[in-house]
Parts: structure tokens; sequence; C-alpha cells
């Protein structure tokens, strides 16, 4: 092939990439956003109920709790000492649990139910798992499961709402709350402003009320989850975290209607 013939080809080639980049008729999308617009469908898939479920009267509540590894660092507990964030999260949900079994008690005439669940980036296990399902509250239950809680693995934010949101569709009562503990940022999976930000373009009826406790972090890390709609409270220790989830439920969760 002669040096005239491989300038030619080379120039093809050329013209060939350069028709390839500009091949895009006016205002079609660009393949980044086709990207963005395919992972917000996917997310607004993952967030629809898995059956339609008549709505009634009544109140629910999923707890998701932060596992990862960096729940087993310490902090203040309510006696001034150092202990690991994990132990504190133990006895703080088994305290929720009772605390919606005497709001329960004291309402008969109204479906209480509650859900507690665990979420951390394990191999071989799912993102967030089912410490207590759904239903009316039962501390007995409650408290040997909550004992297994413990510590290890990344911090999947996002997918804990989804499965918890999903987990209150099941329910089909009518005041729905999210309330999410954690210590850190998502490390792993979608992340939860973009959650959020989903739940909040579901249908009236699906939205949780949606509450976030930064349990030894700063809450501004979560500003895109209250720019959402979400509540975001921090909490440095254990006394703070116990007055926190007590504030929660006294004005806003275990509120009469």
């Amino acid at each position: 092939m002669n040096r005239q013939n491989t300038r030619l080809i080379f120039g093809l080639i050329a013209l060939i990439i350069v028709f390839k980049m500009f091949d895009r008729r006016p205002g079609s999308p660009s393949r980044s956003e086709e990207r963005e617009a395919e992972a917000v469908s996917e997310l607004d898939s993952s967030l629809a109920p898995a059956a339609k479920v008549e709505e009634r009267d009544g109140l629910a509540a999923a707890i998701a709790i932060d596992v990862s590894g960096s729940m087993d660092e310490k902090v203040t507990d309510r006696d001034g000492k150092k202990e690991p964030k994990i132990d504190i999260a133990r006895r703080a949900a088994l305290d929720l649990v009772d605390q919606f079994a005497r709001y329960a008690s004291a309402h008969p005439d109204q479906p209480v139910q509650l859900g507690v669940y665990e979420f951390s980036r394990r191999r071989g296990e799912p993102d967030c798992r089912t410490v207590l399902p759904m239903g009316p509250p039962d501390r007995e239950r409650a408290a040997s499961a909550i004992a297994r809680l413990d510590a290890d693995g990344g911090t999947p934010i996002g997918q804990a709402m989804i499965t918890a949101k999903r987990a209150l569709d099941e329910t089909g009562l009518a005041r729905r709350h999210l309330l999410v503990v954690t210590d850190g940022e998502n490390t792993d999976g979608v992340a939860p402003d973009r959650v959020a930000m989903a739940i909040g373009k579901r249908p009236e009826s699906e939205r949780p009320s949606i509450y976030f406790v930064a349990f030894d972090v700063e809450a501004n890390r979560f500003s895109r989850v209250r720019d959402a709609g979400g509540l975001v409270l921090s909490a440095a220790n254990a006394t703070e975290l116990n007055q926190t989830l007590d504030t929660l439920l006294n004005d806003k969760i275990l509120v009469e209607k």
C-alpha cells in the first residue's frame, strides 16, 4: 500500500470518528443522560410496592439500624464511660420497641405495626436484613433478636431505606414512618438522598415520613436528605441518642391523630 492510500485510509477513519461524535440529533440525550435516566427508572421500580394493598387507618414504623464495622467504635455511654456504639444502639432499639408496645397497648382500637431492620454490606448477605418482622410490637421477641446485632461491613444506607419503605407499603396503614440510625456516610449502593428524592415523587399514599439520626457523625453529612424532605438530627453519645429518639417518638411518630 503506497503512502497516498495510507493517508486516505487514515483520513476516512478520522472522518468516521468525528461523524460518530456528532451523530446525535439535536435535543437527543447523551449516553450519560441515558444512564442517569436508566438509574432513576431502576430506583423508581425498586420503590414500587410489591402488591396493591388497600389503605386503612393505623400507624406503621420501620426502624433501620446501621450495623456497619464503624459501629464497633466506642463513644460515651450514659455513665460517662466508653462503650461500643453497637451496644448503645441495641439498648436504644429495645427501648423503641418498649415505647411502641406501650403505645399499642394504650390504643387498642388502632392498628400499630413496627419493623426493625439492620443494614451493612456483607458478602453473601442482603444489604438490609430483618431483625423484627413488621407486625405488632413484641418486646420479648425483639429482645433476643436485637441482642444478636453485631457490627461488620460497609454502609448501604440507601438500600436500607428501600427495604424499609417496601415493608411499610405492605402494611397498608395510613401513618407511615421510616427511621434510620447511622454513624456514617453511605459507602455502598444508591445514595440515601437519591432514595429520599425518589420516595418524594411516589404517590402520596406511599410516602413515609423520613427521619435520620446521625449518631457520632455530623448531621450536615445528610444535608441532601434534609433537602429532599427528611428530618435529620444528630446524637454524639448515648445520652443524646436516647433523647433524640424520645423526641422523635413523642413529637413526630407516636402522636395521636
